[in-house]
């Protein structure tokens, strides 16, 4: 049985006059985050999730053959994004729906947070934190990224919109769970792009935090567990050599909407 059709708006279309394609970097839709248009928020439907099909259980059982470090868990899945509102409109779903695509198509998108962690050093030359995830994450294991991040936590059944702050407080979870960096609540970060990844079927906000001089953070960052093998400070100025597919696509993506590289 099909799942019920939504009466929220449909997704936007791959290119249009809010989407920025980027050259050889596949796979990524991107879109600014403007101010003017209001404080991005999620919305979520009070509409039920569907339960797993046949295919899904068969796929999700074959997935936890080869990965027992997986679980299913309540998730957050983007029905569509309005950036002329600055809204995300979502539905309640499961971890394990999600992952069983490509093979078992779902049409589970992750709503998920991604943090762009920049300091200084004494000159005034700025770093971005990557990191390279572990071999056991559902995609691009052993590859670099920029982060930390996560799909947002979610909330209790009667909870039907999540404020800014709210998935702000979400990737401030992550980055403490991950690297060990403790960013007080005060430090809600900047929205800067909305990132559409059609490989790992994730919609991603990404948020920068300024943490201020590198030596007073540096030592602080360090993989807390398997999600990250290792991370790495390095200058904004040279971002260019991580621009390789060795890098997930989001993160290249990210590199061109923070102004590091050329968007086209």
């Amino acid at each position: 049985m099909e799942p019920p059709k939504s009466h929220l708006p449909s997704p936007p279309p791959l290119r249009g006059p809010h989407t920025i394609p980027f050259e050889g970097v596949e796979g990524i839709q991107a879109w600014d985050i403007e101010p003017r248009a209001g404080e991005l928020h999620l919305e979520i439907s009070r509409e039920r999730p569907p339960a797993p099909t046949d295919a899904v259980i068969a796929q999700w059982n074959k997935l936890l053959a080869d990965n027992p470090r997986m679980y299913d868990g309540g998730v957050l899945s983007v029905l569509s994004f309005d950036p002329e509102h600055n809204i995300v409109h979502a539905r309640r779903d499961s971890f394990q729906r999600l992952a069983v695509q490509p093979k078992v198509p779902t049409g589970v998108r992750l709503f998920a947070v991604t943090a762009a962690l920049t300091a200084h050093d004494s000159t005034g030359r700025e770093y971005i934190l990557l990191g390279r995830r572990g071999s056991n994450t559902r995609v691009f294991g052993g590859l670099w990224e920029m982060g930390p991040s996560g799909g947002v936590s979610l909330p209790p059944s009667n909870i039907v919109r999540l404020s800014y702050h709210d998935i702000a407080a979400s990737l401030r979870e992550e980055i403490s769970e991950e690297i060990g960096l403790e960013l007080p609540a005060l430090m809600q970060g900047t929205p800067v792009a909305y990132l559409r990844d059609h490989i790992a079927f994730s919609d991603d906000l990404l948020i920068r935090y300024s943490l201020g001089l590198l030596d007073d953070v540096s030592h602080l960052a360090r993989p807390r567990n398997w999600e990250y093998s290792e991370v790495l400070w390095l200058p904004t100025d040279t971002v260019s050599a991580f621009d390789t597919p060795e890098t997930i696509a989001a993160t290249r993506a990210a590199f061109r909407m923070l102004g590091w590289l050329e968007r086209t």
